[in-house]
């Protein structure tokens, strides 16, 4: 049998037969390849699924470790002794040496730290010597209350006793009013012996001596009256060796309330019993007894009534208000007070401070005790309150134009209030501001009156006086005399107040440290007993962010979407290998 041979048919050419053969091995070969990468591809996927397993997330990268980051941590740190625990070179036992070494030191500066930051904190602030020639001309000069120890004058009270017996329905007589309008002197002192008498008295002014603006007995109306006059007490007034009017209005001395009644007040700052405002307008550039304020003085006694002490003259109160000390003038004397003063300011920076932490306030704060912050003010105020709301009345020479009293009207205390005034007037003379244990005075705190937020002024001064007294002579001689034209000496006294020295001391309230002091005290302390640093710090700080966005890379950032990213990366990577 004969074959035919098509050289047409690829598979019938000897030659095309070999390069089929060529293309199946090719193919194969291709197959081959194909098939051993795939097998390659499968066995890297199941290496990588078990990386993933086993915690490693991608090729290369090693399973997150906090031991680990703390001991790199530890061994590259710019703090000294740390690395010497890590270190492996090194003993156990060395490494425990050196742990506690750091466990002692931290507790140690721990301690120092919390005793610095106590100290600071529990005072604040600091008052130093700043000035001890500060000029005298810088400080006001002070307030001075002049009053007479005779609280009702005896010709007033006669011509009061005068008009209470023409209003008297049963005919009594002049001497018999004015026996009762002794009684009005208890308003001052709340002491009384005759209930009964006191409250027939008052029952009496109450129908047929009724004030025509309030309708009302006035006990107010009616001291004022019989007050002695300033008019009638200073017969001379001097500042600065200039001979000035004394009561003309606007001018040196005026009339106003103060514990003692109404007295001659001079250089008062505040509101007038007009409700008026004015500042302080006294200064001295000048020192010495002639240059201060002279006061030629009348004590009237034969016009003395109701006396509050045992004696005849004048005084100069203040104390409980937080002025210038008491200093009683008697007749017949010449009087030296000798004013030294001692000025505290403070920084504005200590306003940041609570009322509470710096003992003091601005006087541009609590403005409702007056234009002005005064402690004088703040403790009247707040005695008028305590007043109040036990005997739900206000004695008459307690001044409430700082507006104390709100919205309410008050009631001025009479004669019926007695009782009730005689039983706290010790709780009223005694302020304290802040409450302190002190052991054998529990009775004397619970029975003073708790004025904490009169703290004194931030700005603020305070007068020191010393006193010496002199007999009046009488003089003859032609000149100057204070006394010209006086012939008996007894029923007169001269007062010189005045600056002792033109300089004066002044302190200064201010932070005791500021934050950069602060910063670097506690800086040093850390640097020696631990060897801090700012570097020291900043790499901390670099550890925790670090170990933050580790953790949620290992607990979040190792999901499917990063996973996914992860695996279509390497694939991408390998696709490109096995092409090449």
């Amino acid at each position: 049998m004969v074959m035919m041979i098509d050289p047409r048919q690829p598979w019938q050419n000897p030659a095309n037969l070999r390069q089929v053969s060529g293309l199946d091995l090719s193919s194969r070969a291709v197959s081959s390849v194909t098939k051993s990468s795939s097998d390659s591809a499968k066995s890297h996927a199941g290496g990588l699924h078990q990386q993933r397993r086993a915690g490693g997330g991608h090729p290369g990268r090693k399973r997150y470790s906090f031991k680990r980051e703390l001991f790199q941590l530890w061994d590259t740190i710019t703090t000294h002794c740390y690395r010497q625990m890590v270190q492996k070179d090194r003993s156990i036992w060395e490494r425990l040496m050196w742990f506690f070494i750091l466990v002692i030191e931290a507790a140690v500066l721990a301690a120092i730290l919390n005793t610095a930051w106590i100290g600071f904190t529990s005072s604040p602030l600091i008052t130093t010597l700043h000035d001890t020639l500060y000029p005298v001309q810088n400080v006001p000069f002070p307030a001075i209350s002049l009053c007479n120890n005779n609280r009702i004058s005896r010709a007033a009270a006669v011509r009061y006793a005068e008009v209470l017996a023409r209003k008297d329905p049963d005919g009594r007589n002049v001497s018999y009013f004015l026996e009762q309008v002794r009684l009005l002197g208890k308003l001052y002192d709340f002491d009384y012996e005759n209930l009964h008498q006191m409250t027939q008295f008052q029952e009496f002014l109450d129908v047929h001596d009724i004030s025509n603006a309030s309708g009302i007995f006035s006990a107010f109306e009616a001291l004022t009256k019989l007050s002695p006059r300033c008019e009638d007490m200073l017969l001379r007034c001097f500042w600065k060796s200039i001979e000035l009017p004394c009561m003309t209005k606007n001018d040196m001395i005026e009339v106003r309330r103060t514990q003692y009644g109404f007295c001659c007040t001079f250089n008062f700052i505040g509101h007038t019993e007009d409700n008026e405002i004015h500042p302080p307008s006294y200064y001295l550039d000048v020192t010495g007894p002639e240059m201060g304020l002279v006061l030629l003085v009348n004590g009237s006694a034969n016009d003395y009534f109701y006396n509050l002490f045992n004696s005849i003259g004048f005084s100069v109160p203040d104390i409980t208000s937080g002025g210038v000390q008491e200093q009683f003038i008697h007749l017949g004397t010449e009087t030296f007070i000798r004013v030294d003063a001692i000025t505290i300011n403070s920084e504005p920076d200590v306003r940041r401070y609570s009322k509470e932490t710096r003992q003091c306030v601005f006087r541009n704060e609590l403005l409702k005790y007056g234009g002005r912050y005064g402690r004088s003010n703040c403790v009247a105020a707040c005695r008028i309150r305590s007043v109040v709301a036990l005997c739900e009345c206000v004695p008459f020479y307690m001044p409430t134009a700082a507006g104390v009293a709100g919205d309410r009207s008050l009631t001025v205390c009479n004669l019926q209030h007695i009782v009730c005034l005689n039983k706290y007037k010790i709780k009223w003379s005694t302020v304290i501001t802040n409450i302190v244990d002190i052991p054998g005075l529990e009775k004397e705190m619970e029975e003073s009156l708790y004025c904490p937020e009169c703290l004194p002024s931030c700005t603020n001064t305070k007068y020191h006086i010393s006193t010496s007294e002199l007999p009046l002579i009488p003089t003859r001689r032609t000149g100057f005399s204070f006394t010209r034209g006086i012939e008996d000496v007894s029923e007169v006294a001269v007062v010189r107040i005045f600056f002792g020295q033109p300089e004066t001391w002044m302190y200064k309230q201010d932070v005791a440290s500021y934050w950069f002091e602060i910063f670097s005290n506690f800086g040093g302390m850390c640097g020696i007993m631990a060897g801090l640093s700012l570097i020291s710090i900043s790499e901390n700080v670099y550890f925790v962010l670090k170990q933050f966005v580790l953790v949620v890379q290992a607990r979040f950032g190792g999901g499917r979407w990063w996973e996914n990213r992860r695996r279509a990366r390497h694939q991408r990577r390998l696709a490109v290998t096995m092409l090449d």
